[in-house]
C-alpha cells in the first residue's frame, strides 16, 4: 500500500465568531484546503469570505441596535432640551451677530461642509482598506483582505439624502417667499439628514474594524495600519456627531420657535433617520454569502 501524504500545515485559527445575522460558528482550528503548486488556492470559512466582500458585518445584534439607537438618542435629547429651554435672543441682537458656544462650528464647519461631512470617514475607510501594503518577505500576498463595507451603496445613499434635503430646502424657501409660511427649521432638517448619514458611517466603520479582526491571520496588515485608520475615522465621526448635536441644541434654543423645531425633528426622523436605520438593519441581517 502506498503511503498517504501528511496533512497540510499552517491552519488558520479563529475563535467562535457570530455576525448580526446569526452567522458564524465555532471555528477553532479551521483549516483551509492544502494549497501550493498544482493544488489550487486554499478555501476559507464563510465568515472569512464575507469579510473580504462589501457585506455589512457586526459582532452581534445588540451591537447593531446600540449603534443605530445611540446616535438617534443623542440627537433627540439635544434638540428636545433645546426646545425645552427655548428663549428669544437678547433685545436688540440680530441672528447674524449672536454668539453661542458653538458659533465657530456652525459658521465655519457645518454651514460650509454640512452635507459632505459624512463623506470624510467613508473616504478614510476606502483608503485604508484598499491600501496595498508592501509584500511579505516571502514575496507572497495575503489571499484575503477586508473589503470596505457597502462603500458604493453608502455613497449612493448619501447622494440621495443630499438630493432630498436640497429639494425640501428649495420648496421651503419658495413657501416662505410666496406665502410667508415657516413650517420647519431648515437648519435642523439639514442636521437631521447629516445625523442619519453619520449614523450609517458609525455602523459601517464598526463593520470594517470587525472585518479587520476576522481577517487578522489571513491579512498581516489588517490588524495594523488598516484597523488603526478605520478606528480613527470612527472616533472622528463620533466627535463630529456630538458637535452637530450640540450646535442644534443652540439652534433650537435661540433661533427657532419650538413648533418649527418639533416639525424639523419629526420630518427628519421620517424622511432620513428611519429609512437609513431600516436599510442598515436589513443589510446586516442578510444571510452569509449575500452582500
Amino acid at each position: 500500500m502506498s503511503k498517504q501524504p501528511p496533512p497540510a500545515q499552517g491552519h488558520l485559527t479563529r475563535p467562535h465568531q457570530r455576525t448580526a445575522a446569526g452567522g458564524g460558528g465555532g471555528m477553532g482550528n479551521v483549516a483551509p484546503l492544502p494549497g501550493g503548486p498544482g493544488r489550487g488556492p486554499p478555501s476559507f470559512p464563510p465568515l472569512f469570505m464575507d469579510a473580504a466582500t462589501p457585506k455589512l458585518m457586526v459582532p452581534s445584534r445588540s451591537a447593531l441596535a446600540a449603534l443605530l439607537l445611540v446616535p438617534l438618542a443623542l440627537w433627540g435629547v439635544a434638540v428636545a432640551v433645546g426646545i425645552a429651554h427655548a428663549e428669544p435672543l437678547p433685545e436688540g441682537t440680530a441672528k447674524g451677530s449672536f454668539e453661542h458656544p458653538l458659533s465657530w462650528f456652525d459658521r465655519h464647519v457645518f454651514r460650509v461642509w454640512g452635507p459632505l461631512l459624512p463623506l470624510a470617514p467613508l473616504l478614510v475607510r476606502l483608503a485604508a482598506l484598499r491600501l496595498r501594503l508592501p509584500p511579505s518577505p516571502r514575496g507572497s500576498r495575503p489571499p484575503l483582505r477586508p473589503c470596505p463595507s457597502l462603500a458604493l451603496q453608502a455613497l449612493c445613499m448619501y447622494g440621495a439624502v443630499i438630493a432630498v434635503r436640497l429639494g425640501l430646502y428649495l420648496s421651503h424657501v419658495a413657501a416662505q417667499r410666496h406665502a410667508g409660511v415657516f413650517l420647519v427649521s431648515d437648519h435642523l432638517l439639514l442636521a437631521a439628514s447629516v445625523v442619519a448619514c453619520f449614523q450609517a458611517e458609525l455602523v459601517l466603520c464598526v463593520s470594517d474594524v470587525y472585518k479587520c479582526e476576522v481577517l487578522r491571520e489571513a491579512d498581516p496588515g489588517a490588524g495594523g495600519v488598516r484597523q488603526v485608520a478605520v478606528v480613527a475615522a470612527l472616533v472622528c465621526s463620533m466627535f463630529a456627531l456630538v458637535f452637530v448635536c450640540g450646535d442644534m441644541y443652540c439652534t433650537a434654543r435661540w433661533f427657532h420657535h419650538p413648533a418649527e423645531s418639533v416639525g424639523a425633528l419629526a420630518a427628519g426622523a421620517v424622511l432620513f433617520q428611519a429609512p437609513v436605520g431600516l436599510w442598515l438593519w436589513r443589510r446586516a441581517h442578510r444571510p452569509p454569502g449575500r452582500v
